[in-house]
C-alpha cells in the first residue's frame, strides 16, 4: 500500500503550552526532590528504582508528541481523516492553525501538544502537523 502521509520535519519541541511546561518542570522538579530528599532514606535500591519510574514514567510520552510536519495529497486526504479518527482522534473545532483533532482521552492525562492540526491548501492537498508516535502508527499500517 502506497503512504499517504508524506513525512517533511520532525520539530525539536514538544512543549506546546505554558501548561506542557510546568507539567514537564514539575515531573523534573519531583524527581530532583526525590533524588535529594527521599531516595537516600530508602534503604532497598529497587524501592529507590520504583519511585524514580513512577515519577519519570510520563517523560517518554513527552518524546512521543514530538511534531511532525507533513502533507497528504488531496486524492488520500477522506481515508487519511478515516484513519485518524481511528487512531482515536476527535474533532475539537477549527482555528487559525487549522481543523484540531484532539485524542479521546481527558486532558489531564494528555500533553496539549498531543493533537493533530490540518491545513488545506487550495489544492486540495492537506498539510498535516502530528504527534510522532501517530506518524509511526502510520507508516507501521502503510508498510
Amino acid at each position: 500500500m502506497r503512504s499517504s502521509f508524506i513525512k517533511q520535519t520532525i520539530g525539536i519541541n514538544p512543549l506546546l503550552t505554558t501548561r506542557d511546561w510546568l507539567v514537564f518542570g514539575g515531573i523534573l522538579g519531583a524527581i530532583v526532590l526525590l533524588w535529594i530528599g527521599v531516595a537516600p532514606g530508602i534503604p532497598s535500591a529497587a524501592a529507590r528504582g520504583a519511585l524514580f519510574g513512577a515519577v519519570g514514567g510520563c517523560l517518554p510520552s513527552l518524546l512521543g508528541c514530538l511534531p511532525v510536519r507533513g502533507s497528504v495529497p488531496a486524492e488520500r486526504s477522506i481515508s487519511f481523516l478515516g484513519r485518524i479518527e481511528q487512531a482515536g482522534f476527535k474533532p475539537a473545532g477549527e482555528t487559525a492553525e487549522g481543523r484540531i483533532f484532539n485524542y479521546k482521552g481527558p486532558r489531564w492525562l494528555r500533553w496539549d501538544s498531543n493533537r493533530i492540526v490540518i491545513r488545506t491548501a487550495a489544492d486540495g492537498a492537506l498539510h498535516v502537523t502530528a504527534p510522532y508516535y501517530f506518524y509511526f502508527r502510520l507508516k507501521r499500517l502503510q508498510a
